[in-house]
């Protein structure tokens, strides 16, 4: 009886770990283009990126990425990429001055980490349409 009773809080807990593990990661793959803003004192960007190479780099840069807390990187909201699909859509916002975290909207401290080499290939597909970093 006992054994059956551990075997049932045992897979209760690790379906609970699953349901979070999987629930608190970026899903991106809804996302058909990526929209770009990027506003600060000289340069004003609002663009859309239809190219399917462009928005499969950002799918790949983001997707998977478990959420964290941190507020130690600047964000601004003028500095955005929503990746949608029309009726679906997430924002992040990278750091302005170049450190490999991005903000997740309006979120406050809930951030995504990426490392050097796609922070690498992210500003790459971003500066094709202007914009630039580190940009405080």
């Amino acid at each position: 009886m006992k054994w059956i009773l551990f075997t049932l809080i045992g897979l209760i807990v690790l379906s609970i770990f699953c349901v979070l593990w999987f629930a608190l990661k970026i899903n991106s793959d809804f996302a058909t283009e990526g929209l770009l803003e990027f506003h600060n004192d000289d340069t004003s960007i609002s663009v859309t990126i239809t190219d399917e190479v462009d928005v499969l780099i950002l799918k790949q840069i983001l997707n998977g990425r478990p959420f964290r807390n941190s507020s130690i990187c600047p964000f601004s909201a003028d500095i955005s990429i929503t990746m949608t699909n029309g009726k679906k859509s997430i924002v992040f916002c990278p750091a302005n001055d170049g450190c490999p975290l991005l903000r997740i909207g309006n979120s406050g401290n809930k951030c995504i980490q990426i490392t050097d080499e796609a922070k690498t290939k992210l500003h790459e597909v971003l500066e094709k349409y202007g914009m630039f970093f580190p940009c405080v």
